[in-house]
């Protein structure tokens, strides 16, 4: 699952690390935020008509047949496994992949007394490159809305101890092939899978971040009471 993340890099450190030009006129790269949520407008990078383009979308993917919006708020996550041949992604998969960059993501570890938040971020402390899948939706007498999914695995040895699924995380060097819309589904299905053992770690954190509402840098601070690193 990635039910939450963190949006904290600036424009020119997303661009340094996509080399992605930002095309959505009049529209400026959302603030930081820690504690994205389904439904909040967050950053995609994509191919576009002549160039990888970053753009601002909706968390929750909307299917160009839906009748409104509100089927997005359970479509944050898809399953690598079976989004290819589901019908509210088979469309995206075959020509709308993109990747979903974020600081890192939240998790919560069942324990004996009750879900521990935990804060997940890359080792070398780059963004996560999460593999996504984009779809606009014309809803009659709306403006067309443009939304996102994040592909989710089974866990790699770090997260197993969290979750029984994770997001999909794309190395650097993995993207231009995941946006290729040239590659058959079946290639783009083999570029799913976890993340190598080393590339994450965490700390828990406080659970302020289950209220969408606390939004602050103190979320992502280690809870030194509950351990750090694992």
């Amino acid at each position: 699952m990635c039910g939450r993340f963190v949006l904290d890099f600036t424009w020119s450190e997303l661009f340094d690390l996509l080399s992605a030009e930002w095309t959505q006129t009049g529209v400026d790269l959302p603030g930081p935020s820690w504690n994205v949520a389904p439904t909040n407008n967050a950053v995609i990078v994509r191919t576009g008509e002549a160039k990888r383009e970053a753009a601002i979308a909706r968390w929750g993917l909307v299917p160009g047949w839906a009748k409104d919006l509100s089927i997005g708020t359970k479509m944050f996550n898809a399953r690598s496994e079976t989004a290819h041949e589901k019908p509210a992604f088979r469309s995206a998969f075959q020509r709308r992949r993109c990747v979903v960059p974020i600081s890192g993501f939240y998790e919560w570890q069942k324990g004996e007394g009750g879900k521990q938040p935990w804060y997940v971020t890359r080792a070398d402390e780059e963004p996560l490159l999460c593999a996504g899948l984009w779809e606009l939706w014309t809803g009659a007498g709306d403006a067309a809305i443009e939304s996102f999914s994040i592909l989710t695995t089974a866990p790699n040895a770090f997260m197993e101890k969290l979750h029984d699924r994770m997001p999909c995380v794309l190395e650097r060097e993995g993207v231009e092939a995941w946006l290729d819309p040239g590659e058959t589904v079946n290639e783009a299905r083999s570029m799913l899978r976890p993340a190598a053992d080393g590339v994450l770690e965490g700390h828990p954190v406080s659970k302020r971040v289950g209220n969408v509402r606390n939004d602050d840098a103190s979320l992502v601070e280690p809870v030194e009471e509950l351990g750090g690193l694992f």
